[in-house]
């Protein structure tokens, strides 16, 4: 599987809202001002990341770069290969995810070794 970018997306942050509500998915918020990039790992669970504020990247399995702004929508399937990108600015992601989750299960990181076809 491969990381989906839909460029301009959404208008806004009722658009986002708008979207995971016709998707039918759960809301939560990612804000920050400061992140290293992260490692290549993995979710159990599909991630929809909607771009409010800011600009950042994604890299897929390849290491390809992958750049997001504000109105861009990034999906990542299930168990798909990614690594967040270095954040120097203030960022916030609306998050849609399939299930609600509590907070020692929503987005939990897995190693790329323990991803079996």
């Amino acid at each position: 599987m491969t990381l989906i970018i839909e460029k301009g997306h959404f208008d806004g942050l009722s658009g986002a809202l708008e979207d995971i509500n016709e998707k039918g998915l759960f809301p939560t918020t990612y804000a920050t001002d400061h992140a290293t990039a992260a490692d290549l790992h993995w979710h159990s669970e599909e991630v929809l990341a909607y771009m409010i504020q800011g600009k950042t990247y994604f890299l897929d399995a390849d290491g390809q770069q992958h750049q997001l702004e504000v109105g861009d929508l990034i999906t990542v399937p299930a168990r798909t290969l990614h690594a967040e990108g270095e954040i120097n600015e203030p960022v916030v992601m609306l998050i849609g995810l399939k299930d609600a989750l509590t907070m020692d299960q929503f987005l939990l990181k897995h190693d790329p070794a323990e991803l079996q076809d």
